[in-house]
């Protein structure tokens, strides 16, 4: 256990909203052992002692910082709070597999469509063991304003769906935005040029094929804290650092241009018809696997049909869509829809989601989930080279590819310190940090001539999530407490240098018409968290900790 005295930060309490509304106070209770009323001035029971999991400082020093301050504010209000380090593999482990956690926080994005993490996170659907949906919160509603945006063929009403389900998530409060994240990228700007803007972010294959690098060696060098764990692209973990090296060896149907716009020139597919409302056929390129066995449609149906029969839980909100998958001949593949969808809503959350794999190496493969892949052979630009897993990771170009790279290799290297990547970034043996986190380091070499740090509106955001299957976190004005508690002020001017903005949507500006600032805002601060436990009924003991309503 880590202790809460001393932690990073100032105060940053903000008690007064910024012209803002207090989600509602009128139905505060959806269900657990909170869900009296009291008023009678007698207490009930203490609420129970909370976990917050946190990462090593070597890991993510700022965000280590604002969990430990953020504990620090919720013990200020009255909760029995304690931090406790994990490394990253095993936090995530204890949240999505176990669902054994109180209170965690990392950094998630959301992709080019908010509507697929929004359902993988909060449908009821993922409620079990390794799904997406680790809060544990669902209602009937929200099943069903996720699965119509999920399904609707009219943008404008997806649009509206949205907008609906952020003003519910954001109110019911089992997660909660700490700060909107912007995109950065640095790198060392002798080497590296030509990073273009897109709302996948910078580490995925449009920016990937797009940049230009500049040494002797023509190698791309990045680095990464830990131990990749394994290449299994059917049975992996949604991890940013597994998504990443998928995204460039494997290709997908279909591929978005930095506007957002399926582009067939950077495409698996040629391309695409939709012959009646839940049916699309792709045409594939002519094209060949890593190994020189040809890319066929029938590697395209094999994988549809493969994900679905062993419930891949990395794309469970896929297999959901369709039937199955089959290939009219050679090079068109025909995939059967369960519901009407329009091709917009397809490309998203299906032909761009969804990685192609061979066939002929994945057919005898009986337990994909828990295989441990090594080698993966895929079609993407960037082949397997070689993998010393305690130290780093080689892809190379790979020529025959449509749309190839424009360098010979890429590095991963495994460099836990972040003081260490920098100095490797000055001087050259590293040229860019696939994830550039914000912090004193980043602060302070941003102006060496050297360094250039390419920055974009974000689609992601540190978290504040809470595990609503524990007494007391089952109450929604418990959660609601919690969040006016987060120090977002501080968080952003303390720990994280004014690069990112504090957050409110889970839904962020960077994704336009699907956002909505019509949601509810949360005074900052303890009195405010304060005023809304005792709102609801719940008292303060002598030793200043939270009970619950008297019965």
């Amino acid at each position: 256990m880590t202790a809460l005295a001393g932690c990073s930060g100032g105060d940053g309490t903000n008690e007064a909203g910024a012209g803002g509304t207090t989600a509602s106070d009128e139905e505060t209770s959806d269900s657990g052992a909170g869900s009296t009323t009291g008023g009678s001035g007698e207490l009930g029971e203490p609420l129970p002692s909370y976990l917050y999991l946190n990462n090593p400082a070597s890991y993510n020093a700022p965000r280590h910082d604002a969990i430990n301050l953020i504990g620090s504010r919720l013990g200020d209000v009255g909760f029995d709070m304690s931090v406790e380090v994990f490394e990253w593999g095993a936090l995530y482990d204890k949240v999505r597999q176990q669902r054994d956690f109180d209170f965690t926080t990392w950094h998630h994005g959301l992709g080019v469509d908010p509507g697929q993490l929004m359902y993988e996170f909060f449908h009821s659907s993922g409620l079990e063991g390794g799904a997406g949906n680790f809060t544990g919160y669902s209602t009937e509603e929200m099943d069903e304003v996720l699965s119509e945006q999920m399904q609707t063929t009219d943008t404008g009403e997806r649009v509206d769906l949205l907008h609906q389900f952020e003003n519910m998530i954001v109110e019911a409060a089992p997660t909660n935005a700490i700060v909107w994240m912007p995109q950065l990228m640095a790198y060392n700007s002798d080497q590296v040029s030509n990073w273009t803007q897109h709302p996948a972010s910078f580490n995925y294959y449009y920016n990937m094929t797009n940049i230009e690098v500049d040494n002797p060696s023509n190698e791309l060098r990045g680095s990464w804290s830990e131990s990749l764990g394994s290449l299994n692209v059917v049975g992996g973990a949604a991890q940013t650092k597994l998504e990443v090296q998928w995204d460039v060896l494997y290709d997908k149907l279909v591929r978005f241009d930095s506007d957002l716009q399926p582009d067939p020139e950077i495409s698996l597919a040629s391309e695409w018809t939709r012959p009646d409302r839940t049916t699309m056929e792709y045409t594939l390129k002519d094209h060949t696997w890593h190994d020189g066995e040809d890319l066929t449609a029938e590697d395209a149906a094999f994988t549809f049909n493969y994900l679905k029969e062993h419930n891949a839980p990395l794309y469970a909100v896929q297999t959901e869509m369709y039937e199955d998958a089959e290939a009219v001949d050679s090079r068109t593949v025909r995939v059967n829809f369960t519901e009407e969808n329009a091709p917009g809503p397809v490309h998203t959350l299906f032909s761009f989601q969804v990685p192609i794999i061979p066939k002929h190496v994945w057919e005898s493969r009986d337990s994909p989930l828990d295989l441990q892949v090594t080698e993966p052979v895929g079609s993407g630009p960037l082949k397997f080279d070689y993998w010393d897993q305690g130290s780093e990771l080689s892809l190379v170009k790979y020529d025959d590819h449509f749309n190839p790279v424009n360098f010979d290799r890429r590095i991963w290297r495994i460099i836990p310190e972040s003081s260490t990547t920098w100095e490797l970034l000055l001087n050259g043996d590293l040229n860019y940090l696939p994830f550039s986190r914000i912090g004193k380091q980043l602060n302070d070499n941003r102006e060496e001539s050297q360094i250039g740090v390419a920055s974009a509106p974000g689609t992601s955001w540190w978290h504040m999530s809470m595990n609503t299957r524990r007494d007391g976190l089952a109450d929604q004005a418990v959660r609601q407490a919690a969040v006016h508690a987060i120090p977002k002020t501080a968080i952003v001017e303390q720990l994280l240098y004014d690069f990112p903005e504090p957050g409110s949507n889970l839904v962020t500006p960077a994704f336009g018409d699907y956002y909505t600032d019509e949601v509810p805002e949360y005074d900052e601060g303890v009195e405010a968290a304060k005023r809304r436990l005792t709102e609801a009924g719940y008292g303060f003991g002598e030793d200043g900790l939270v009970h619950f309503p008297a019965e």
